[in-house]
């Protein structure tokens, strides 16, 4: 899988937007106190991140991504946590792709 550089260029400035607005939750709930809203923030930009590095492949090759994309949130949400969900897209990547689906 490659990317272009429009591609890596946008994943670069939400990955620092990410960090900039995770910095100003930080700030923010020292200034306003453990907000409900600011710990919402705080707790869904990393996941924003992820999710901006996962459309690349998802646009551009679609199939075997996909499959990937799909049984990865299923364990994460079924099997509580990010690591399952994890080894789980990665191996059904992994499967779909041996199986011909491209």
């Amino acid at each position: 899988m490659s990317a272009s550089p429009e591609n890596l260029i946008a994943i670069l400035v939400m990955a620092l937007a990410a960090m900039a607005a995770k910095g100003g939750g930080f700030f923010a709930m020292r200034w306003l106190g453990r907000h409900r809203f600011v710990v919402a923030v705080l707790d869904h930009a990393p996941g924003a991140v992820l999710v901006s590095a996962t459309i690349v492949p998802l646009a551009q090759t679609g199939g075997a991504f996909i499959v990937g994309a799909v049984v990865g949130a299923l364990l994460t949400r079924k099997a509580g946590g990010f690591t399952p969900g994890l080894f789980g897209a990665v191996g059904a990547v992994a499967l779909a792709r041996w199986a011909g689906l491209a």
